[in-house]
């Protein structure tokens, strides 16, 4: 078992001890693959409701040149005044990396204690050297973006989730923030986001708008688009 899959092990377990989990029905992105005959990319994507929280998306991708990728989209779906949480790892011959991504999207009312406490305790592990990029000025500070070994990659990646989680008792819901969340989703559609080249090549432009506000950052109670008429090149 490789560091990709020790990371969904491990948060599906941190996730189910931290709250309660259901998962949410297969849709028309749970299957993917590019090109759809050759499947040099294929893509599993799954959804979950989070009570008292929101939804969590996780797509694993796995490619022919044996590059893995994971992402965990936490997203406080009913405005709980938490950080939005993006967590990436990759993992290719002997380069690995985790993001793990804070965005607090303008509210200065967060709840953010446990995840601060979390940075002092990894902040010693080493930094990954990221292309610049305009959301990069809009993470928290308390962002972790590290290499170093599996074990410890795959800790960095349990522990984020296990704090980010304990602070749902803690939040309250906010409709303002509700609208910010909504702008910077816009945003990274708008002006790009670490997905955006992969979404764009697979779904096309507006299916890759879809897929963001779907899947990724979904928000409770918004009229979702409607699908594109034309065929779907990139079901498996």
């Amino acid at each position: 078992m490789g560091m990709i899959e020790d990371i969904k092990k491990q948060v599906a377990q941190a996730v189910s001890e931290g709250t309660v989990c259901t998962p949410l029905p297969e849709d028309e992105y749970t299957d993917m693959a590019f090109p759809s005959l050759i499947k040099l990319m294929k893509f599993r994507t799954d959804r979950y409701a989070l009570e008292g929280f929101g939804r969590l998306m996780v797509m694993h991708t796995t490619t022919k040149m044996g590059m893995e990728l994971l992402t965990l989209s936490f997203m406080p779906s009913n405005g709980l005044n938490v950080p939005y949480l993006l967590i990436d790892a990759m993992s290719m011959k002997k380069k690995r990396c985790v993001f793990v991504e804070y965005y607090g999207c303008g509210n200065t009312d967060l709840v953010s204690g446990a995840l601060e406490e979390l940075y002092e305790s990894q902040r010693v592990l080493p930094d990954y050297t990221e292309k610049p990029n305009w959301y990069v000025g809009e993470r928290e500070s308390y962002s972790l973006i590290k290499t170093g070994s599996e074990q410890q990659l795959t800790a960095l990646a349990e522990r984020s989730v296990k704090a980010y989680l304990s602070l749902i008792p803690l939040a309250h819901e906010d409709p303002q923030y509700k609208e910010q969340l909504r702008a910077f989703r816009q945003r990274m559609i708008d002006e790009g986001n670490p997905s955006s080249s992969t979404l764009h090549m697979l779904l096309g432009k507006y299916g890759a708008d879809r897929f963001m506000k779907m899947e990724v950052m979904p928000l409770e109670g918004e009229e979702l688009p409607a699908p594109e008429k034309r065929g779907a090149r990139w079901l498996v």
